[in-house]
């Protein structure tokens, strides 16, 4: 079987892997809030494999869950999330940060999260300010989505044969 295959190769931190990968397929477009609630699991499950966690790495995993849980149930809400969600979603819990957090082990997670925090904050501003490429996601909708309803028009032919223009953003226009 292929899962037999995929269990020699990752031994038991498969689940934190599946975990993560979910997280990252997720990421593709943008750092979603059920990203936050995977990274979390991973990075909580991986802790189970520890003798002793230092409290401040037990801590991080905590306030993880809690935003992680915050941020699931936002999205089964279809609810915005404020930037004191957004922020340390993007920066702390992002897959990046913590799959690097997880990789390095107890020791040295601390600098692994400064560095991949970092490296994702620099990264994300130059994609986003620089090149116009959004890679966070603020809220219920995409930031492609939210642009093309503020500025798109559309015409369209209604039933009696009239030519109408709808912008989409506050619907119909004379």
């Amino acid at each position: 079987m292929l899962i037999d295959a995929l269990v020699r190769v990752f031994g038991a931190n498969l689940p934190i892997v599946a975990l993560l990968f979910t997280g990252m397929a997720v990421e593709k477009y943008y750092v979603s809030r059920v990203t936050v609630f995977t990274n979390v699991l991973a990075l909580n499950m991986s802790f189970l494999s520890l003798d002793q966690a230092p409290w401040l790495l037990v801590w991080y995993g905590d306030l993880g869950l809690l935003l992680g849980l915050y941020g699931f149930a936002a999205y089964l809400l279809n609810a915005k999330t404020s930037i004191l969600y957004n922020f340390p979603a993007y920066s702390l819990y992002s897959s990046f940060p913590v799959a690097l957090v997880i990789l390095v082990g107890p020791d040295e997670w601390l600098a692994a999260l400064v560095l991949a925090s970092t490296v994702s904050l620099a990264a994300g501003f130059v994609l986003e300010e620089k090149l116009g490429l959004d890679i966070a996601h603020w809220g219920p909708r995409p930031g492609q989505v939210s642009r093309f309803i503020r500025t798109a028009t559309m015409e369209y032919v209604d039933a009696y044969g009239v030519h109408q223009k709808v912008d989409l953003d506050v619907g119909l226009k004379p």
